[in-house]
């Protein structure tokens, strides 16, 4: 137990929005928990691609100086008076819950779940927002099926990743776009034949080789702007567009257009995804068991500690990472 009533901390915060420096690594205090919270030692912290978009000013921050930042997973350091499900030692993970960028942090106990002994603090933190996506994304955006033709942009990203590998243990052709000839190495090296170096290859006339001269059935698209109208040219009457991200800028949507060719339009957020409201961590169970059953296979995270957040920022930014990206404290 602690004998004093505070203790510092430290966290990684925005006073205003803007480019990644004005992300600022600094001392903050952190009270003893409520009655109704444990405080967490933080060992591994999640990296999403909307994180930059509340450093940049694209969703609101409510006050500032605000800790930015929505998932982690560490060990319980202190318990509140009202606490019983919980204990000193337990190892916990969260996913929804905004201010993660920091050493330590006190949280509601209602908003943490156990962690399965099998999933190490990293593997937790790269994946329960990203698999969560994936799984909103393959179930209830355009619920895929096998057999299916898919075009998946940014596939060696960090969605991109697990999402690739999970439509293709689902039985779906998958074709998938990437930014750079590395990126095109990392993506053949994980199994995939079908892959499409955006910087130096036409989508259209790419596709159309994989597919024959066919139309796909159905796009998962985080990149946007750079890419949507294209795939919507390859794409299917009667198919699926589902937008995730806008990485180069939000497109322009015809939706008039697309009614005409009774195109699906998806553009689903995952904060209203039933599934993620669940802090309890239910839903992770079947992208835990892919995990463990080798259903996907992911890399290691690439790892930043925690005071060199404005650099993993700065690298996602400008499409240097693949796969999943780590704050270490």
């Amino acid at each position: 137990m602690m004998k004093n009533d505070h203790k510092t901390t430290n966290s990684v915060q925005i006073k205003t929005t803007g480019a990644p420096d004005v992300l600022e690594y600094q001392q903050v205090d952190l009270p003893r928990p409520k009655a109704n919270e444990v405080q967490i030692e933080q060992q591994s912290i999640g990296v999403n691609f909307f994180d930059l978009f509340y450093r940049n000013g694209s969703f609101p921050v409510e006050s500032y100086p605000a800790i930015i930042g929505f998932e982690a997973a560490g060990v319980i350091k202190e318990i509140g008076a009202a606490v019983v499900d919980y204990k000193v030692g337990d190892r916990v993970a969260y996913y929804k819950t905004f201010g993660a960028y920091t050493e330590s942090r006190n949280i509601d106990q209602n908003e943490i779940f156990k962690l399965p002994h099998e999933v190490s603090f990293d593997l937790a933190a790269s994946v329960m927002i990203k698999g969560l996506t994936a799984h909103m994304l393959l179930k209830h955006s355009h619920a895929l099926k096998a057999a299916e033709v898919v075009l998946i942009h940014g596939m060696t990203g960090g969605v991109g990743s697990m999402l690739s590998q999970w439509a293709k243990a689902l039985g779906a052709n998958v074709i998938g776009t990437v930014g750079s000839e590395t990126k095109k190495r990392v993506a053949k090296k994980r199994g995939f034949t079908q892959v499409i170096d955006l910087s130096s290859q036409d989508l259209v006339s790419a596709v159309h080789s994989y597919t024959h001269g066919k139309s796909i059935d159905v796009f998962y698209d985080g990149v946007g702007k750079a890419t949507f109208e294209t795939s919507l040219s390859v794409l299917k009457d009667g198919g699926s567009a589902v937008l995730y991200g806008w990485a180069s800028g939000m497109p322009e949507i015809d939706k008039a257009q697309m009614a005409v060719r009774n195109i699906k339009f998806a553009f689903d957020a995952l904060n209203d995804y039933p599934l993620y409201q669940d802090k309890r961590g239910k839903a992770l169970t079947e992208i835990f068991d892919l995990l463990m059953n080798g259903k996907i296979i992911l890399e290691s995270p690439i790892i930043y500690p925690l005071n060199k957040a404005v650099h993993a920022h700065s690298d996602i930014e400008s499409r240097k990472t693949t796969g999943s990206v780590i704050l270490k404290p």
